[in-house]
Formats: structure tokens, sequence, C-alpha cells
């Protein structure tokens, strides 16, 4: 039973810092220009779309085994 609560309990912490970082991306993904000329830009605006993904991937198996 303790080890259960544990659980849960680790899983909760990873949900709310995953969502935390979800955001945080987010709000970095607001500075960037989608229409740049700039290689740089352009090749982190994919590996923020990879993180924003990756989070989301994350969170629905937090989700899903949390049902």
């Amino acid at each position: 039973m303790l080890e259960e609560h544990h659980r849960r309990r680790s899983i909760q912490q990873a949900r709310r810092h995953l969502a935390r970082a979800e955001s945080e991306v987010e709000a970095a993904q607001q500075f960037l220009h989608p229409r740049s000329d700039s290689d740089e830009e352009m090749a982190l605006m994919r590996a923020v779309a990879n993180a924003r993904t990756s989070l989301g991937d994350a969170l629905d198996t937090i989700r899903a085994r949390t049902r």
C-alpha cells in the first residue's frame, strides 16, 4: 500500500514538472519566427517542436497509466 502511494505521488510530481516544461517550451516557441531565413532559427524551431511533441507524449503516457 505504501509503495503504491509513493508510485502515485511520483507520477503526480512528474506530471506537474512535464506540464510546466510544456508551458515553458510553448512560451519559448513564441519568440521564434516561423518565416525566418536563418538556418539556426529553423533548427531551433524544429527542436522546440520536437520537444513539445515529446512532452505531449510523456504526458499522454502518464494520463494513460493513472486511469
